[in-house]
């Protein structure tokens, strides 16, 4: 594992951003699954100013999402829309390809089989991902089994809070449901890059690094996997013991 731990939320939007910019810049095609949310937000400023700039050429570049929301594809709060209005309005130039769940597909189980065919199409060099302040990632909430697969998960309170607060939704509105990959196919990103900032997240980050690989933190398990990285910034690791604090690299 690499813990970088930085000054504040910029500089983790430009550490992250940096190492998704090397591995497409080192990859002759390469496949980048991202994540949404508030904590990608400076993420995805500096790739559309990268790639508006001529900075960073994405022309053979393949975008993937994690999960997504289940319910209207246009409705504020779906990944959908987020990178819509984020990413791919904004930028100046075209991907190779690009693809993520359907939030709209009534037939669940039909949409994740075929999400699961453009993951096995299309193998990811890098997944982006953001941690939950229970310690979720992806929409795999505390108690979900290690060995589990994309599947469609329930939404835990606070996770259901946090999307109402990002998006100015009543409870009525946030949606219950998220479709999302499973440990198995997050783990099979050949580099997991985790971020996080801010004190809300410092619990999270501290139960995440310093307290056993458990199924109650599921961001845990990325400590298995061989090239994982993890981007903080202070806040986030303020809760964290000195003997956790001198393995990172600054």
């Amino acid at each position: 594992m690499n813990l970088v731990i930085v000054k504040d939320y910029q500089a983790m939007s430009e550490q992250a951003f940096s190492v998704i910019a090397q591995t497409m810049q080192h990859t002759e095609r390469p496949v980048i699954s991202l994540t949404t949310g508030a904590s990608p937000m400076g993420v995805f400023k500096l790739l559309v100013k990268a790639v508006n700039d001529g900075a960073l050429d994405i022309s053979k570049t393949v975008f993937l999402n994690v999960d997504e929301y289940v319910g209207d594809q246009n409705a504020a709060f779906t990944v959908h829309t987020f990178m819509f209005k984020h990413f791919y309005n904004l930028i100046t130039q075209r991907p190779a390809y690009f693809d993520m769940f359907n939030a709209a597909n009534r037939n669940k189980e039909f949409e994740i089989l075929r999400y699961k065919q453009v993951m096995a199409t299309w193998p990811r060099d890098l997944q982006l991902l953001g941690l939950g302040t229970n310690g979720h990632i992806g929409a795999c909430e505390p108690g979900t089994p290690f060995t589990a697969s994309a599947f469609c998960a329930r939404h835990a309170d606070s996770t259901i809070q946090s999307t109402m607060q990002l998006y100015g939704i009543t409870r009525d509105e946030a949606p219950t449901e998220m479709f999302t990959l499973g440990f198995k196919e997050i783990m099979e990103a050949k580099r997991p890059l985790l971020i996080a900032s801010g004190k809300s997240k410092a619990e999270a980050v501290r139960r995440m690094l310093e307290e056993p690989i458990n199924e109650s933190c599921p961001a845990s398990y990325l400590r298995q996997h061989p090239d994982f990285t993890f981007i903080i910034d202070e806040e986030a690791a303020s809760l964290l013991h000195e003997g956790t604090r001198a393995c990172a690299t600054r």
